[in-house]
């Protein structure tokens, strides 16, 4: 160690560079008396801060009427009861018809369809029916020709141009179906 540290001590730029090593130590070790005080001035105006707006703050002015809310979530509850009771029974079955929208071999696709069909035709049962190798997307349950007719001109108006009436098996009287979405509480 001793032969490293003596170039050192020779050289005018080595005594320079250790004098400035020295000198940043020195500086850096040192606080200012501001960086003291400013936890105590942070702290002051964060006091100052939330009194001013404690003053001001109407709980009130955040309540939504819980009445309004609970009257929606009990209208909810008893649509989805209904339907759980109801799909609980074995559904009976009959002859009738049913509006085809999509024959394809993509599930995908079929999947994309059917939750469009679910928005477009909020009211109607949207099913996807497997036939190996092919997924069928079909809409409705109807007894009559006539009551599909209706909806194959709907389906027509909102774009499905190669929807087309088939013969299917039925339920004979659906359950309601639940509603698509639940009252969630607002976030501030």
């Amino acid at each position: 160690m001793p032969g490293f540290l003596k170039p050192l001590r020779s050289s005018p730029a080595a005594i320079l560079f250790l004098a400035a090593i020295f000198a940043a130590a020195i500086v850096g070790g040192c606080k200012s008396t501001n960086e003291n005080e400013r936890p105590e001035t942070t702290e002051m105006s964060m006091k100052q801060f939330l009194d001013k707006y404690e003053k001001t703050f109407r709980p009130s002015d955040y309540d939504t009427t819980v009445g309004a809310i609970r009257q929606e979530e009990q209208q909810q509850r008893r649509a989805v009861e209904a339907a759980l009771i109801s799909a609980t029974a074995v559904p009976e079955t009959i002859p009738g018809f049913r509006v085809q929208v999509l024959f394809t071999a993509d599930i995908q696709q079929a999947n994309t369809i059917r939750d469009t069909l679910s928005e477009e035709l909020p009211d109607e049962w949207v099913y996807v029916v497997y036939d190996s190798p092919y997924y069928k997307v079909r809409v409705g349950n109807y007894a009559e020709r006539s009551d599909a007719n209706s909806t194959l001109r709907k389906l027509i108006d909102l774009g499905h141009k190669d929807a087309w009436i088939v013969p299917d098996k039925i339920i004979k009287n659906p359950p309601p179906k639940p509603p698509e979405s639940f009252i969630e509480p607002e976030r501030h």
